[in-house]
């Protein structure tokens, strides 16, 4: 890989952690309007944002306004800016304007699906597609494509696709994106977050895609370009629910045929969530502790006929529990991001002696003895629950995946995708590995390869 990639890489990395958010006195664009015409008999959306930008202007504010990026050199900030122009000027001669006629039209709505108790609820999810204006005037751009995307990882509401603008979004070309909000975010921010439970999660996701597309045709005055294809995305958490939205559709042939499902692309995502569980604990310490609540936390009340015999407090060490109603009540206020949740762990769990563990948190200051027992009836409960959630059994693909994965992740390991491998074969699975990147730069590096393909209408492997 050339230096000129490497740096590039890097740049991105703080992009992705720049939270999502709208940048600080970017105004919304009142042009937009949307038809008072929606039945209100079982609606199947209901808007709540219809806004445009500027493509290249948002993008740039976006980057300029980080606290992130303001702290990289200029040379470096001066390398982004200018790998973003030329992707904007490529994107902007593929669909026939020019690149300050770019824009991009955001919509937000709410749509119904299930929850993890099989009720019906209303979730929130954004739609997402590229229109023109020039001389004030509005027009919007028939998609080559729809890619659902999922989101990676978040604590923090402000970072929701629904609240925030995830730079996921605008990496793909002339696409119709729809990202839906993960239960526990947006529309449903007081529920406790799913995480890992890969079959609700991919209801969920069809259900956004459907509510979406139906959005797109009824507020867009362009339609589809013909031949059109639909694929799944995401990377980390999202690598995992995309290949589960990919299980779905191949297991579900008639919806694949459909939304003319073609294939996945997804990065460093938990596949298995007990091979997860077991390479942790064999590890033995972590720097993401936040993510042992959340998996707890969603295991618990995803499946209380299996765990909810059992006290959850004894899922947790005595030390955890000290400061569980804290850790608990900084979780759910969904004000932090995962970093900051992070730091708030390592800052009530981290005994004396830091060095001991080269600055990582003991998994045995977070869980108990008796859940680390995989002998105990609470432990054998627990990956009874995260084996509902195995994407390695239980289907044969029909459509390709491409996996991003890296040996050096230790945030999802590497064993994740290769058992993935291991189970459907070369046939099915092309795999992309990295050597020496963590998890972030992987996740990174799959954004940067979706974006270099994100020109053509059918992604080839």
């Amino acid at each position: 890989m050339s230096d000129f990639r490497i740096r590039f890489l890097f740049c991105l990395a703080l992009i992705i952690l720049l939270g999502g958010c709208k940048p600080d006195g970017f105004d919304d664009n009142p042009s937009v309007e949307v038809p008072e015409d929606i039945p209100q008999d079982k609606p199947a959306y209901e808007i709540l944002t219809d806004d445009a930008y500027s493509f290249k202007e948002f993008i740039h504010t976006l980057i300029d306004e980080s606290s992130l990026t303001s702290s990289i050199p200029d040379a470096m900030k001066i390398l982004l800016e200018a790998q973003i122009d030329t992707y904007i000027e490529n994107l902007a001669s593929t669909v026939g304007v020019a690149p300050e006629e770019l824009w991009f039209r955001r919509v937000t709505y709410l749509y119904p699906s299930i929850d993890q108790y099989g009720s019906q609820r209303s979730l929130s999810a954004m739609a997402l597609w590229l229109g023109a204006k020039a001389d004030e005037e509005w027009t919007d751009i028939s998609p080559d494509r729809i890619c659902l995307m999922e989101h990676f990882t978040i604590a923090s509401d402000a970072e929701c696709p629904s609240v925030g603008y995830p730079f996921e979004a605008f990496i793909n070309g002339n696409s119709l994106v729809l990202m839906p909000d993960y239960i526990g975010y947006g529309a449903t921010a007081d529920m406790v977050h799913p995480y890992m439970n890969h079959e609700l999660c991919a209801v969920n996701s069809i259900d956004a895609l459907e509510a979406g597309y139906k959005l797109f045709e009824e507020l867009s005055i362009a339609e589809m370009t013909p031949g059109w294809s639909t694929s799944v995305a995401g990377a980390s958490q999202g690598g995992g629910n995309a290949l589960a939205v990919h299980k779905y559709m191949d297991t579900h042939s008639d919806v694949s045929q459909y939304w003319n499902f073609t294939h996945s692309c997804c990065a460093a995502g938990p596949y298995s969530p007990s091979l997860t569980v077991d390479i942790y604990l064999e590890e033995g310490t972590t720097a993401n502790p936040v993510l042992f609540t959340l998996t707890m936390k969603s295991m618990y009340d995803s499946y209380p006929d299996i765990l909810g015999k059992f006290d959850e407090n004894r899922f947790y060490s005595e030390r955890f529990l000290e400061h569980k109603e804290v850790l608990d009540e900084a979780l759910d206020s969904r004000k932090y991001t995962t970093s900051e949740m992070n730091d708030l762990y390592f800052s009530f769990l981290m005994p004396e002696g830091e060095e001991t563990t080269g600055g990582l948190l003991r998994i045995e200051d977070i869980l108990s003895d008796e859940i680390m027992d995989k002998d105990s009836e609470i432990c054998k409960a627990l990956y009874e629950c995260l084996e509902k959630s195995d994407l390695i059994k239980g289907w044969i693909p029909v459509k390709p995946m491409k996996l991003y994965f890296s040996y050096s992740d230790s945030v999802v390991p590497a064993e994740n995708t290769l058992a993935v491998f291991d189970a459907f074969g070369e046939s099915k699975v092309t795999l992309e590995p990295s050597l020496l990147m963590d998890h972030t730069l992987n996740c990174v590096y799959w954004m940067l390869d979706v974006m270099s393909h994100s020109e053509n209408t059918t992604r080839k492997f």
